[in-house]
C-alpha cells in the first residue's frame, strides 16, 4: 500500500498537504484522498468543499505516510491518478480503512 503511494509521488501522481489537496479538486484533478488515522479533525475541514466529492479513506499514521512520501509526516495526500486511486482505496477497504 505505502509502496504504491510512494510510487506515485515519484510519478508526480500524488500532492502532499491540505493546501494542494483543496487546489487539486477545485481543477478537477483529484481522484482519491487519503487523510492520515492520527491526523487533526481540523485537515479534513481544511480540504474544501470541492474535495468532498471524491472518494476519502483513512489510513496508517502521519509517521507511516511520511516515510512513503519521503517526508517527516504527511497529514493528507491527494492521488491525481485515477488507477492509482482505486488501487489504493481497493486496498484500504480491504484492510477495513476504507470511506
Amino acid at each position: 500500500m505505502l509502496g504504491l503511494l510512494g510510487l506515485g509521488r515519484r510519478a508526480g501522481r500524488v500532492v502532499i498537504g491540505a493546501r494542494a489537496v483543496r487546489t487539486a479538486a477545485r481543477r478537477g484533478r483529484l481522484a482519491a484522498i487519503l487523510v492520515a488515522g492520527d491526523a487533526a479533525e481540523n485537515a479534513r475541514r481544511r480540504l474544501g468543499s470541492e474535495a468532498r466529492a471524491v472518494p476519502c479513506v483513512t489510513y496508517g499514521t502521519r509517521a507511516s505516510l511520511g516515510r512513503a512520501l519521503g517526508r517527516a509526516e504527511v497529514a493528507v495526500v491527494g492521488v491525481l491518478d485515477r488507477s492509482l486511486a482505486r488501487q489504493l482505496v481497493a486496498r484500504c477497504e480491504a484492510v477495513g480503512e476504507g470511506p
